[in-house]
């Protein structure tokens, strides 16, 4: 009895070590495989592992960044400038997306005041280091990102006389261009044209030319000969004057020698600017008499009908608005059309409506209203133009840069006329990036739209809440 006891027990604790040995077995198999997938995990690029659920999307970085880190062939590092504990998550954060890109990106934390020798190697300005900017370091050049570029603040008048303040998150447009500056051999000159009344560009626009990496300088034509030979395009900006013949035999012979001419114009009336037209007509375009007004109300600012919304024509300038979905004004424009026979390949750019209209009578129509007389759309009011190498871009609206005009649609006319810059250097792969917005997009509202919601709001909804008031009460006395 006893030794059928000792057996029965030595069975029982076998079978429990068995049990037990299996079960600590599987635990610690458990365990390294968890082990093993966190250093996985924790090896891919956060792109993979962080979800961004933010409304702008702000650490989902562009196609545009993605293609200028892969073609990186030297190393560039990124440093956040931050005393220790006070690093700013979300610009941290986006800089791990960078570093995930491409194995040429490193991104790493520099507290100044910890390492005071770091910044020695730079030449910058200390006194207006802010905190959390973010130095962009190549082989041969650098470039500070301040904290200030990274998040924009935005001051617009309200309807009240008022001043609004908005703040953009442009972190993503201003370490790319950084990057692609620090990473580019050689940096494309633009010059602006003056002497000729041209509306100059505003500082803002200024300073987004020269993040997008483009060196900028006025330039006039009266003492030359020839253009510079470092000019890669020229900006002639709504001119109130006509160029002198010999300027614009200048320009003619750089435009079909390869050169690059961005033109804004304002109206242009029978027989003015014959020299400048002479320009564009080199390159198969010309200037259609009649102020141009837009029938559609949905392509229309409000009740502004000689304030444009055009269809955005399919360009590699165009696509990135076109894709993001972004309206483009163009205030008093008027056609632009092809020459009958021309060698030029043409592109539109931008084109309105079947019911737009232009008046015979120009500036001087005394009403919007359609006439006898005035011509039938669809008109273009933006174009491109190639031939033997040289390139036009043309816009027939002479206050497209108009710092209230862009703003009034986001910035979009600005990033137009970016991309319509970068194009013509052949830098395609610097389309620019829009800033996202952390305060919630500025709303565009056309003709249509405000007389829908007008309507809605002032009678259809007030209405219907009178009309279920009586039918509550009806049916109340009725009990």
């Amino acid at each position: 009895m006893k030794e059928n006891a000792r057996a029965r027990l030595r069975a029982g604790f076998s079978r429990r070590f068995r049990a037990g040995g299996y079960s600590a077995f599987a635990a610690a198999l458990l365990i390294a495989i968890a082990v093993a997938a966190n250093m996985l995990v924790g090896a891919l690029p956060s792109e993979y592992t962080q979800l961004d659920l933010t409304a702008s999307a702000i650490y989902s970085l562009s196609e545009q960044t993605k293609r200028i880190a892969a073609s990186l062939d030297s190393d560039v590092n990124l440093y956040l400038l931050a005393s220790s504990g006070d690093e700013d998550d979300t610009i941290s954060r986006l800089l791990e997306r960078y570093e995930g890109l491409s194995d040429h990106i490193r991104a790493e934390d520099v507290d100044p005041i910890a390492d005071p020798t770091f910044l020695d190697s730079y030449e910058l300005d200390t006194a207006q280091l802010y905190e959390n900017s973010v130095l962009v370091a190549g082989e041969e050049r650098y470039r500070l990102v301040g904290y200030d570029e990274i998040y924009v603040a935005n001051y617009s008048m309200d309807e009240s006389g008022g001043y609004a303040a908005t703040t953009d998150f442009d972190g993503e447009s201003a370490i790319t261009n950084a990057i692609h500056y620090v990473s580019s051999e050689d940096l494309p000159k633009v010059y602006a044209l003056a002497g000729h009344g041209e509306a100059e560009l505003s500082d803002r626009l200024a300073a987004q030319i020269e993040r997008d990496n483009l060196e900028c300088d006025t330039l006039s034509l009266l003492s030359l000969e020839s253009m510079p030979e470092d000019a890669s395009a020229l900006v002639i900006n709504a001119p109130e004057r006509d160029l002198s013949a010999d300027e614009a035999d200048l320009l003619i012979d750089w435009l079909q020698g390869g050169g690059s001419v961005l033109l804004t114009t304002n109206y242009i009336s029978e027989g003015e600017m014959p020299n400048l037209l002479r320009v564009a007509e080199a390159m198969g375009l010309t200037a259609k008499q009649g102020l141009i007004i837009e029938g559609d109300a949905g392509m229309r600012l409000g009740r502004y009908p000689h304030y444009l919304l055009p269809t955005l024509e399919q360009h590699e300038i165009t696509a990135p608005l076109e894709e993001a979905g972004y309206y483009v004004l163009s205030p008093i424009s008027q056609p632009i059309e092809e020459i009958e026979g021309t060698e030029a390949s043409v592109s539109w750019l931008l084109t309105t409506s079947p019911q737009a209209y232009a008046k015979a009578a120009g500036m001087d129509a005394e009403t919007t209203e359609r006439e006898n007389g005035d011509s039938d759309g669809p008109f273009h009011v933006a174009a491109v133009s190639e031939l033997d190498g040289g390139k036009l871009a043309w816009f027939a609206s002479g206050e497209l840069l108009d710092d209230a005009v862009d703003l009034t649609v986001s910035g979009a006319n600005g990033d137009l006329f970016l991309n319509a810059l970068n194009w013509m250097c052949a830098r395609e792969e610097a389309i620019s990036i829009r800033a996202k917005s952390l305060d919630g997009a500025h709303l565009t509202v056309t003709g249509a739209q405000s007389a829908f919601w007008s309507a809605i709001l002032v009678a259809i909804l007030p209405l219907g809440l009178l009309a279920a008031g009586a039918i509550i009460c009806i049916r109340r006395r009725r009990r």
